[in-house]
């Protein structure tokens, strides 16, 4: 279950970074014109909202994953050194 999440989060650090790279590229393009520039502003605002989704789901798989860990160290019978 844990090297899942750890593919999932993987996969998503990926998209991340290629929709990063997307708006990047997009907003040093240049526009002609008040038509572009909202084309332009609107795929922005999409990219943004892409990215934040992207963010909030690798938090919760990564949150998961603590869990996950966190009991089967109780499991184990293993203690955090932080308690």
């Amino acid at each position: 279950m844990i090297k899942q999440i750890e593919r999932q989060v993987r996969e998503l650090q990926k998209e991340l970074a290629e929709t990063q790279k997307e708006r990047n590229l997009l907003r040093l393009q240049p526009c002609q014109g008040d038509l572009e520039i909202r084309q332009k502003e609107e795929r922005l605002d999409s990219l943004d909202t892409r990215i934040e989704s992207l963010n909030q789901q690798i938090r919760e798989l990564e949150k998961k994953r603590r869990e996950l860990m966190s009991e089967a160290l109780k499991k184990s019978g293993h203690e955090s050194p932080f308690s």
